[in-house]
């Protein structure tokens, strides 16, 4: 697992995004911690999703201002293309972030699971927000998610509490029926 880095996407990774995506579609499931890379339905959609990770890099360039400064990041192993993982930093929580969805968001390639990817892209991930100066940051996953929340607790995550998410509280209502959200904070 050394070998594995997490890289910003660029216009080198738009045909491996896209795969990546098209997995996930196939097997029906969510990709959480992309962006809404769900939403970038095309080559050249993916290449625009590509630049609308950089704004959201800086608070000046935000597309809405109820947005936060975010950093997207590819997991994959130093001298290859495949992209085993993606995960999102935001780098402060708004109300809804820091109700529901916290500083980090991820998802693992669904062939890729079960092999450790997540728990190593979360320790990586963890490394840039000490870069960023947090001295704690708050992970959620829904409540019927073991992998996440055994991935969270070997990252040293302790829970909090359980959110109950109302489907108008969502992000996306159409996407999301009522659920619980369990909160775990990571001191580092």
């Amino acid at each position: 697992m050394s070998d594995l880095i997490l890289v910003k996407p660029n216009e080198t990774h738009v045909d491996e995004i896209f795969a990546y995506r098209q997995e996930f579609i196939a097997d029906s499931d969510m990709i959480h911690g992309s962006s809404g890379l769900e939403r970038f339905d095309s080559l050249t959609k993916v290449l625009e999703w590509v630049s609308s990770c950089r704004l959201f890099e800086k608070k000046e360039t935000l597309p809405d201002p109820k947005f936060v400064t975010a950093s997207q990041f590819l997991l994959m192993r130093e001298g290859e293309s495949a992209i085993l993982g993606m995960i999102n930093l935001r780098h402060c929580l708004n109300d809804y972030l820091y109700e529901y969805g916290g500083h980090i968001g991820y998802s693992v390639r669904p062939t890729e699971r079960r092999k450790g990817y997540a728990k190593a892209m979360l320790m990586l991930c963890l490394e840039e927000c000490r870069n960023l100066g947090l001295d704690r940051v708050l992970i959620t996953c829904d409540d019927d998610n073991e992998g996440s929340f055994k991935t969270i607790e070997a990252c040293g995550g302790k829970f909090d509490r359980m959110a109950k998410k109302k489907a108008s509280e969502s992000s996306d209502a159409n996407t999301y029926g009522d659920e619980n959200t369990e909160r775990y904070w990571i001191a580092l």
